[in-house]
């Protein structure tokens, strides 16, 4: 039996003996009691058994006198009344001594009764109390062995403590390594998905920005063959006044001979100068570093127009804070502005904050390409396929990131 079992057993005897002895102590003063209540019978017994003798004793030494003798020496009725009610008084003494004697006599047998039980009550609490110190002296010395035993096999348990201390430690280094390569494996494992997302999301940016940039090429290649259309089409009207020559040569060949006056427009058409502005307007698709022009309400607007104009300064225009120049730089809520005021948007600039009352506002899952996304110090427009195309920082300058990097204040659309 373990060392810790035999010491609760002990002090449970131990409290059980406590418990005995104090009934054992309760009877000694019970039967203390009941001594003195049979001593007190005792004595009233005596006392009405001694006054019971005496009466005889005084009955033997006046005689064998009869009540009747008494009753019939009366000399008149009234003195036979008076012995009739000395009779009664004498029998009514003589029963009350009687029946005292014999009350006596019971409290007697009910105290020494009551004795006996409470005595023999006591003595087999006595009996319990003693075998419980039995059990209580066994246990003692199951335990005092087993005790000896742990002091005979301390340096063997101090071994076997040692080396569990130490493997205990062992395990512990080997879980907490565990732990360690678990946590960088799932750190790895994130970062890679995370890059992994990350290169999709810039391909997906990258090849929408492509074919934006293939749309607008194709809807300006569509303008300038719309304007050579047209520009080729503008000399036949500026030939009609050499229609006008024939009625010259009718009536006077002097005015014939004037073809120079009558050729001077056709001189005035020159080709080149019609065509010019199909030509100046090639290198305006996509200029590397296009310069801040300010409000132009002429241009056509859209908000795929806004992030494929936008998209031309991805990798090109730093980061400078407090900037709002598509030359030398902005910040986040510099690079929307000036965006905006290239298509004469607005004036002036706002902040980040300031962009969550402008414009129209539209719920995220309406969010279109084009729209003004706005967080919590930071603003940039959607440029679709869960990308934000904005001004990130003094590292990266003008890029993509994920729309959902943090949690959105406000969409707003122009």
């Amino acid at each position: 039996m373990p060392l810790n079992a035999l010491e609760e057993e002990i002090g449970l005897l131990s409290d059980q003996i406590n418990t005995t002895q104090d009934i054992i102590d309760e009877y000694d003063v019970m039967i203390a009691d009941t001594k003195d209540e049979l001593a007190q019978a005792q004595a009233d017994e005596d006392l009405y058994y001694q006054q019971f003798l005496q009466r005889v004793r005084a009955m033997e030494e006046e005689g064998q006198v009869s009540y009747w003798e008494i009753l019939f020496q009366s000399s008149s009725f009234s003195d036979l009344l008076d012995r009739f009610n000395f009779v009664n008084d004498v029998m009514k003494y003589d029963n009350d001594m009687i029946d005292n004697l014999e009350a006596a006599r019971l409290a007697v047998d009910a105290a020494e009764q009551k004795l006996e039980e409470e005595q023999a009550e006591q003595q087999e609490a006595r009996d319990q109390m003693e075998v419980e110190r039995a059990e209580l002296e066994q246990t003692a010395q199951e335990e005092e062995a087993v005790l000896q035993e742990i002091l005979n096999n301390e340096e063997i348990y101090s071994a076997q403590i040692t080396a569990l201390s130490t493997r205990e430690e062992e395990l512990a280094g080997q879980i907490s390594a565990a732990e360690e390569e678990y946590a960088a494996e799932q750190a790895r494992l994130a970062l890679e998905a995370q890059r992994r997302k990350e290169e999709e999301e810039r391909r997906a940016a990258e090849e929408a920005a492509r074919q934006a940039a293939i749309r607008q090429q194709e809807e300006e290649e569509r303008r300038r063959q719309e304007e050579e259309n047209q520009n080729a089409q503008e000399p036949e009207p500026t030939q009609e006044p050499a229609a006008a020559e024939e009625p010259t040569t009718a009536e006077e060949p002097s005015t014939a001979q004037e073809p120079t006056t009558a050729e001077e427009p056709a001189t005035t058409q020159e080709p080149a100068t019609v065509e010019e502005p199909a030509a100046t307007k090639e290198p305006d698709p996509e200029p590397v570093q296009p310069a801040d022009t300010g409000k132009n309400p002429s241009a056509s607007f859209s908000g795929a127009t806004l992030v494929n104009y936008a998209s031309r300064y991805v990798g090109v225009l730093p980061y400078v804070w407090g900037g709002t120049s598509l030359e030398t730089g902005a910040d986040c809520s510099g690079f929307v502005s000036a965006v905006l005021r290239h298509y004469g948007l607005m004036s002036g600039r706002l902040t980040s904050g300031s962009f969550r009352s402008f414009g129209k506002a539209v719920s995220v899952e309406n969010m279109q390409v084009g729209d003004i996304v706005c967080y919590s110090g930071h603003v940039g427009f959607y440029a679709g396929n869960g990308l934000l195309l904005s001004a990130i920082g003094t590292g990266r300058g003008i890029g993509y990131m994920s729309v959902y990097y943090k949690p959105i204040l406000a969409v707003r659309r122009v």
